[in-house]
């Protein structure tokens, strides 16, 4: 670690003290607003309680990987994560974006107000807020820590519900990944973790789609009322012009044939 800025560890311990366990992204409202403790923090960075401390203290040097982790946790603004970096002696990704879970009323009320399932994406693919047709639509969006590509490419509930995965939810999902992790490296630290998983790790070495976004494609889910059949769904994304770090993703009910639609009113007729 390089030795510079030596109020570094002061700042951090600043940065943690200005959270509550209510500002944590994911939080559970049960948390209440309890300090972000390091013992905290090494939950939330699934490490050692000691292992942290070395860290917050410039005793054991940080990583790329956990820089971005904790600018996440402690939703640093660019700047503190730049300070960060240089601190540790890392090179800084290109593109640094705050992270952060606090949403603008106006946007929250927008996806409210909306007749499908939307929910609000922050720069990481975390869940942010989501309506509640989405909620009831795909539970896992209301998982503490929620994140599409971590949920929607790794064993789980959300890749559950993704009919046919292989073939239309992963590869557009890997390619929006792999041209994130391109301009922000901090978006490494993701593709490690969903690359943990065999499959996943088969098609991300296998395929090289670069295309920016996964939004405007047509996808089958299953969903409740439409099994055993799936539902095809429009995954589209908009970038809202006042918070641009944001976007609003939708799934908006596809067009059917009437051959598909009547077969759905007689599958959900023999299912009563």
């Amino acid at each position: 670690m390089r030795d510079v800025a030596p109020d570094l560890p002061a700042l951090l311990k600043r940065w943690r003290a200005r959270r509550t366990l209510a500002d944590l992204p994911g939080a559970d409202p049960a948390a209440g607003d309890g300090p972000v403790t390091q013992t905290v923090m090494a939950s939330q960075l699934d490490i050692s309680e000691h292992h942290y401390r070395r860290l917050e203290t410039g005793r054991r040097p940080m990583s790329s990987d956990v820089i971005a982790e904790i600018s996440r946790v402690l939703t640093l603004h660019p700047d503190e994560q730049l300070a960060l970096y240089r601190w540790a002696g890392r090179p800084a990704p290109p593109l640094l974006s705050p992270i952060t879970p606090d949403v603008p009323d106006d946007l929250r009320d927008h996806i409210g107000r909306l007749p499908f399932p939307a929910l609000l994406e922050g720069p990481d693919f975390g869940i942010l807020a989501y309506n509640r047709r989405a909620a009831r639509a795909c539970p896992w969006t209301t998982r503490p820590g929620a994140n599409v590509m971590v949920d929607l490419l790794l064993p789980g509930p959300g890749r559950d519900q993704c009919a046919q995965w292989e073939e239309h939810w992963a590869p557009p999902l890997l390619a929006q990944l792999r041209q994130g992790a391109l301009a922000n490296s901090a978006l490494r630290a993701i593709v490690d973790r969903v690359c943990e998983d065999s499959q996943v790790r088969e098609l991300w070495h296998r395929t090289a789609d670069l295309r920016r976004h996964a939004y405007g494609t047509t996808r089958p889910m299953h969903l409740d009322g439409w099994r055993p059949r799936p539902a095809w769904v429009r995954i589209m994304g908009w970038q809202p012009l006042h918070e641009p770090s944001l976007r609003v993703i939708t799934g908006e009910p596809a067009s059917v044939s009437e051959e598909e639609m009547a077969a759905r009113f007689d599958d959900r007729r023999r299912s009563r």
